[in-house]
């Protein structure tokens, strides 16, 4: 059975959720709807889903709706594939998944192309394609072992799942090969690569960490690889 997860995004883009809908229909690939902004405790509800027998969650949102689905998935289940339909804006975990719009998700869902990601973590939460903070006086030491420290206003984002932000256009990241890359950008445009083995502790006491594109936590943070494997389907276009 297929259990859909809706957020409140949807209500916003009726028409793009609708056309998804009748394209699911098209192809026989209905299931039961949840929407999550009319129930208190998210997590108890998707845990019954899949006792109830759920094989594939569908989630149907943004990058915040995706992180927080995965954050409650990775606590109870690992085994229930995941798909991702894009809903709005700020759709870049969808977009490195290969699945570029409502319309074409349909049929990638059909198609069931499976793949198997390692997610990461930051403290308590986990996130899929990558954390970030921007500002100057940030602390970083990687692996335990050394540090780096810039007075300037600089740009770093710690990635496991590439996107197609213009500076990460050369830089490829599997999340499969249980490897972080830390990549700073200063304000000339000088790029640097880490790789991140083990793990990463950020700390800045004036500015927050951004989690995919949506969750922001305090630091200090430690970012590592996490011992969470999750299934996903994606398209033929995904970017690992």
């Amino acid at each position: 059975m297929n259990v859909f997860i809706y957020d409140a995004v949807t209500e916003k883009y009726k028409k793009t959720t609708r056309r998804f809908e009748e394209k699911i229909n098209t192809l026989g690939l209905q299931g039961k709807i949840v929407y999550l902004q009319s129930i208190k405790n998210h997590r108890e509800t998707i845990e019954q889903e899949i006792r109830n027998g759920a094989k594939t969650i569908i989630i149907l949102g943004n990058d915040q709706t995706v992180n927080n689905v995965i954050n409650i998935l990775a606590n109870i289940s690992e085994n229930v594939p995941v798909f991702i339909v894009p809903i709005g804006t700020n759709n870049s975990i969808a977009e490195s998944m290969g699945i570029k719009n409502e319309k074409e998700a349909a049929f990638i869902l059909s198609a069931r192309r499976m793949e198997n990601i390692k997610i990461a973590k930051a403290n308590h939460l986990f996130f899929i394609n990558n954390c970030q903070i921007s500002n100057k006086s940030t602390n970083l030491k990687i692996d335990n072992s050394y540090s780096v420290y810039s007075q300037k206003e600089t740009k770093y984002k710690v990635v496991n799942l590439t996107d197609k932000e213009s500076f990460l256009k050369e830089i490829k990241s599997s999340p499969q090969d249980n490897i972080l890359e830390l990549i700073i950008k200063n304000k000339g445009n000088d790029i640097s690569v880490f790789p991140i083995k083990k793990n990463l502790e950020i700390n800045n006491d004036q500015e927050k960490i951004l989690l995919d594109n949506s969750i922001k936590i305090d630091s200090p943070a430690s970012i590592s690889i996490s011992d969470k494997t999750m299934s996903f389907i994606v398209g033929k276009e995904r970017l690992f």
